[in-house]
C-alpha cells in the first residue's frame, strides 16, 4: 500500500472515532448467539360474575304473594266442593280467569277449586291481548295497558245501576218502607218451584260489592261502583302524575306491594304504607268530617266520614225502620239484628240473626259505606270519590 493511501486510510478511522466520541455512544459488539424470542403473556378471561335468572327471582317473589297463597280463603272456600261457581271463577280459579278473557264467559270444566295462581294466569296470549275491561256497571274503559289484568277482578261486583235495578224490580214507592219478598221467577217469567213444588220468593237482600274493588275506586264516577244519588256530581278518574296513573305503576305486579320507596320521591315523611295514609293534597283546605283537623290524611277524613253514616245507619234503623242494625265487615253478609243495641250481633241458636229489613233509603246508605270499607286503599285510589259517596247521601 502506498504511503499516501495509508494516510487517508488512518484519518478516516480517527474521523469515526472523533464522532462516536462526541456523541457519546459506544461501538456495538457484533452478537455471538441469536436472540431469543420472549412469547407474550397470554391474558387470562375475567371471572364470571353470577347471575340469577330474572323468572327463577321473580317466581319466588310471587310465591310470597296474596295471589299464591294456597291457604287464603279465596282458594280454599270451595275446598269440599267439586268446582267453584262459574261466577266466581272468573277470579278465584286460574283455568276461570283465562277462560273468561278468552270469551268473556267461564264453562264449568274452567271452575276448578283450591287452586292458587300461577305465573300462566297473566302470562298468556288472551292476557296480553286485554286491552279493555267492562265494569258492573256496564261501564267499558278501553285502550288499557297490563293493568287490565288486575282490573279484570279488582272492580267489584255491584254498582249504582245494580242497586237502582233491585229497588226497580222491587217496584218500591216509599224510600221509607221496609220492601217485602216478591215471587221468585226464571228467565221465561214462569215461577219458581222449591223440592216441595212451592212457589219461592226474593228478599230484597244487601247487594256486596265484593273485596278490593279498587279498579272501581279508581275510575270513580265514571265507571259508577258507588250508589251517586241523583242530581249530585262525583268525580272522575283520580288523575295521579305520570307513571302512578295504573295499578302497576304503584304496585309490584308480583309482590302486589305498594311501591313506598317511588312514594317517598314526592311525598315527604313517607317511609312505609301506613304513612302514605298522611298524605293530603296541598289544595284540599276543607274539614271533610268535622273533627276541627284541616291537615289530616285523606284516609283519616275517610274514616270520620265512615263513623258518622255508620251512626246515621244505626239511628235510622232503630227509629225509622224499628228493628237495631249492626255490622261486621268480616262475616257475610255484613248486616245483622242488633234488636236491643248493646252494638252486638243478635242469635238464635246460636247462628247470627241477618238484617232483613232493608228500605231503599237503607239500602243505598249501606251500600256505600261497605264500598269503602272494602276498599282499605281508597284514600290513594280515589279518595275524592269515596268522601263524596260517604258525604251525599239522602236524609237518613
Amino acid at each position: 500500500m502506498s504511503l499516501k493511501k495509508m494516510l487517508v486510510l488512518v484519518g478516516l478511522v480517527l474521523v469515526v472515532a472523533v464522532v462516536l466520541a462526541a456523541c457519546g455512544a459506544a461501538a456495538t459488539p457484533a452478537p455471538t448467539e441469536a436472540p431469543v424470542v420472549v412469547e407474550p403473556t397470554a391474558t387470562e378471561a375475567p371471572t364470571a360474575v353470577p347471575t340469577v335468572d330474572p323468572a327463577i327471582e321473580i317466581t319466588a317473589i310471587f310465591a310470597e304473594s296474596g295471589h299464591a297463597d294456597a291457604a287464603a280463603e279465596a282458594f280454599i272456600h270451595w275446598d269440599a266442593e267439586t268446582e267453584v261457581p262459574t261466577s266466581c271463577a272468573k277470579c278465584h280459579s286460574e283455568a276461570g280467569f283465562v277462560d273468561f278473557i278468552a270469551d268473556g264467559s267461564v264453562d264449568a270444566a274452567a271452575a276448578v277449586p283450591n287452586a292458587p295462581f300461577t305465573c300462566t294466569m297473566c302470562h298468556n296470549d288472551a292476557a296480553d291481548a286485554l286491552t279493555s275491561v267492562t265494569f258492573p256497571s256496564g261501564a267499558v274503559v278501553e285502550n288499557l295497558g297490563p293493568e287490565a289484568r288486575c282490573m279484570t277482578c279488582h272492580q267489584g261486583r255491584q254498582s249504582k245501576v245494580s242497586v237502582d235495578k233491585k229497588i226497580t224490580d222491587f217496584a218500591v214507592t216509599d224510600m221509607d218502607v221496609v220492601v217485602e219478598p216478591i215471587p221468585a221467577v226464571d228467565a221465561s217469567g214462569a215461577p219458581v218451584l222449591d223440592a216441595e213444588g212451592k212457589p219461592t220468593t226474593v228478599k230484597f237482600s244487601f247487594p256486596n260489592v265484593h273485596y278490593f274493588a279498587a279498579a272501581g275506586t279508581l275510575y270513580g264516577s265514571q265507571t259508577k261502583i258507588g250508589y251517586e244519588y241523583d242530581g249530585k256530581i262525583y268525580d272522575m278518574k283520580h288523575q295521579h302524575v305520570d307513571g302512578f296513573n295504573t295499578c302497576i305503576g304503584c304496585h309490584d305486579q308480583h309482590s302486589l306491594e305498594v311501591k313506598v320507596e317511588a312514594c317517598a320521591q314526592c311525598h315527604e315523611g313517607v317511609a312505609s304504607v301506613d304513612d302514605l295514609k298522611n298524605v293530603r293534597e296541598p289544595s284540599s283546605s276543607k274539614d271533610y268530617d268535622g273533627d276541627g283537623d284541616k291537615e289530616e290524611g285523606v284516609a283519616f277524613e275517610i274514616e270520620g266520614l265512615q263513623e258518622t253514616l255508620y251512626t246515621s245507619i244505626k239511628a235510622y234503623a232503630t227509629e225509622v225502620v224499628g228493628t237495631g242494625i249492626v255490622y261486621d265487615a268480616a262475616t257475610n253478609p255484613y248486616w245483622f239484628v242488633d234488636a236491643d243495641g248493646d252494638g252486638a250481633i243478635d242469635q238464635v241458636d246460636g247462628k247470627n240473626v241477618s238484617y232483613t229489613f232493608f228500605t231503599a233509603r237503607l239500602l243505598k246508605a249501606t251500600y256505600n259505606y261497605q264500598v269503602s270499607v272494602k276498599d282499605p286503599g281508597a284514600f290513594a285510589h280515589g279518595g275524592k270519590y269515596m268522601i263524596e259517596l260517604l258525604l251525599t247521601r239522602s236524609k237518613m
